[in-house]
C-alpha cells in the first residue's frame, strides 16, 4: 500500500517492496538489467490485495476528511498508481498527485489514470521524499503507504509532510504489522511450520537490510515529535476468503516463490522443497489469506 499490499520484502536492495517496493525516496534502480515491468506487475498485484483496506480506511478511519469534497491529495511513494487511482475515485473533486522516484513506475501511474478515465485529475510527479519535496498546493490528505520506514531520518520526512498539509489536513500512513497468514491450519506448509519459518526469515532479512525492525517503530511518538496531533494507531486486516479469486491465487504463488528465493540461505531444505511444491500445485479451494497492516492517521494542527 503506497502502495503495495502483500507482505513484501527487500529482495536484494534494502527496501520492503522487493525491489518492487523500492520507491518514493530516491533509491531508484537504474541498471539496464532491472526488470521494471515485472516489478510494476508485482506491485500492482500487491496493491490489488489491499484495496479493500483502502476502502475501509476512507469509509471508517478518516472521520475528519470529507472525501467527497476535498481538493488536493498526495500519494507519497505511489509506485505504479493503483492506490493513487483508488484515492482519486474516493475523492471525486480532488486533484491527486502520485509522487515517486521511479520514472518507469510513474509511467504506470499515467497508464492507470488514462485507463480509469482519471487522467485530468491524477498527476505523476518525480521527486524524492528524502530531498526537498516539490512545491505543491497545500494538501487535504497525504497518503503514505509502506514508505515511511524507508528514510534514514523519518522524523525529518514527517516534518516535510506536515508542511505539505494545509492546517487541519490529514496524514494517513500504512505500515507493517504481522506477516500474512495462510489458512486453514491443516494446510501442509502451515501445519509443518514451513510457512511460519519462511515469514520469520523474511522479517529478519528485512530488518537487517533496512537497519531496523519496521514493526517496532514508535510511529505515534514520531508523529507527535514532528508536530502532528489527533494521532490514531490501529491494526487492520484484509481477509481474502475461500475460494480465492485469480488475483489472490497468483499473489500466494508469487509470494511463496519470492520469499523462498529471498531467504533461501536461511531456510531448511525440506521447508524450501515443501514451499516450492506448494507453489507449483493448484491451490485447494479452502485456502484463504489474511493480510494485516498498521494504519496511523494524524492531523496538522489548525493553529
Amino acid at each position: 500500500m503506497g502502495n503495495d499490499a502483500g507482505q513484501s520484502h527487500d529482495h536484494g536492495h534494502g527496501h520492503d517492496r522487493d525491489h518492487q517496493n523500492d520507491r518514493g525516496h530516491g533509491h531508484s534502480h537504474t541498471g539496464g538489467d532491472f526488470d521494471w515491468q515485472a516489478m510494476a506487475e508485482q506491485l500492482e498485484l500487491d496493491a490489488t490485495m489491499v484495496l479493500p483496506m483502502v476502502d475501509e480506511i476512507v469509509a471508517a478511519h478518516t472521520p475528519n476528511v470529507d472525501w467527497a469534497n476535498i481538493h488536493h491529495v498526495l500519494d507519497l511513494g505511489c509506485g505504479p498508481g493503483v492506490i493513487t487511482c483508488a484515492l482519486a475515485v474516493h475523492a471525486p473533486r480532488a486533484q491527486v498527485v502520485g509522487l515517486d522516484t521511479s520514472v518507469p513506475l510513474l509511467g504506470r501511474v499515467r497508464h492507470h489514470a488514462v485507463a480509469a478515465d482519471l487522467a485530468r485529475r491524477v498527476h505523476a510527479v518525480e521527486a524524492d521524499m528524502e530531498a526537498a519535496l516539490p512545491a505543491l498546493r497545500p494538501m487535504d490528505v497525504v497518503w503514505a503507504g509502506m514508505v515511511l520506514h524507508h528514510p534514514a531520518n523519518p522524523a525529518a520526512v514527517l516534518r516535510s509532510v506536515r508542511e505539505l498539509l494545509q492546517p487541519g489536513g490529514t496524514l494517513v500512513a500504512v505500515e507493517f504489522a504481522a506477516p500474512p497468514a495462510l489458512e486453514p491450519a491443516n494446510l501442509s506448509v502451515v501445519a509443518s511450520g514451513a510457512w511460519e519459518r519462511m515469514e520469520a526469515a523474511a522479517a529478519a532479512q528485512r530488518a537487517t537490510r533496512i537497519g531496523h525492525d519496521p514493526v517496532a517503530i514508535d510511529w505515534a511518538g514520531l508523529f507527535a515529535s514532528a508536530g502532528f496531533t489527533d494521532i490514531t494507531d490501529r491494526t487492520l486486516t484484509v481477509e481474502h476468503s475461500a475460494p480465492l479469486g485469480p488475483a489472490a491465487r497468483q499473489w500466494v504463488e508469487r509470494h511463496v516463490r519470492r520469499s523462498v528465493e529471498w531467504v533461501e540461505g536461511e531456510l531448511r531444505h525440506d521447508d524450501r522443497d515443501a514451499l516450492l511444491a506448494f507453489a507449483d500445485a493448484p491451490l485447494a479451494d479452502d485456502v484463504h489469506v489474511v493480510l494485516e497492516r498498521r494504519v496511523l492517521t494524524a492531523r496538522r494542527p489548525v493553529h
